[in-house]
C-alpha cells in the first residue's frame, strides 16, 4: 500500500496481521500506525477513504433517535 507519505519517510517498517502473526508487507510509519488504529479493519478503513473522498457517513432513520449504519 504505497502512500505519498511513504516518499517522506525514509524508514520502513515490517507490517504484521496481529491475529495471524504474518508479515503482510513493508509501510512507512504513518500507513503501518494508521493501519493499526483503525484496527485493521478493512471496513473502518473503507469508511475512512470515503469520508476523506467526501462522501459523508449519511445514516437511515429507523425510527425516531435509532439510526442504521451504512453497510
Amino acid at each position: 500500500m504505497p502512500a505519498a507519505s511513504a516518499e517522506r519517510y525514509s524508514a520502513a517498517h515490517v507490517d504484521h496481521c496481529r491475529k495471524a502473526g504474518r508479515v503482510r508487507g513493508v509501510l512507512c510509519f504513518n500507513c503501518n500506525t494508521a493501519i493499526g488504529l483503525l484496527g485493521e479493519s478493512p471496513g473502518t478503513i473503507q469508511r475512512a477513504i470515503s469520508y476523506l473522498e467526501g462522501n459523508a457517513w449519511k445514516p437511515t432513520i429507523v425510527a425516531q433517535g435509532v439510526y442504521r449504519q451504512p453497510s
